[in-house]
């Protein structure tokens, strides 16, 4: 029985992601951001979802096309996750 629990624990775990990069766009809780490598990655965002600018609670409606974020996200792969938090960050330097 002990097992079977282990086993179930392990089934239902999530791997955690940490994105940054560019907003692409935000709609019906849908963040598309562009990382770094220049791959575009679409992220859930719910209710639970922090966001944040300079360590205080901002609005989703602040999720614009063209700014730089950090997104903590957890989920099965980094395209199918959902976001943690996120910051709103100063420009990001490209590589």
């Amino acid at each position: 029985m002990a097992t079977l629990l282990l086993g179930l624990g392990s089934a239902f775990a999530h791997d955690k992601f940490r994105i940054i990069g560019t907003i692409v766009r935000y709609e019906k809780s849908t963040l598309a951001v562009r990382n770094r490598e220049g791959k575009t990655l679409s992220v859930r965002v719910d209710k639970q979802t922090a966001i944040n600018r300079d360590n205080k609670k901002v609005d989703a409606t602040e999720l614009k096309a063209g700014q730089s974020v950090v997104v903590d996200a957890y989920g099965d792969t980094e395209d199918d996750s959902l976001a943690i938090e996120i910051r709103l960050v100063p420009p990001i330097a490209a590589r």
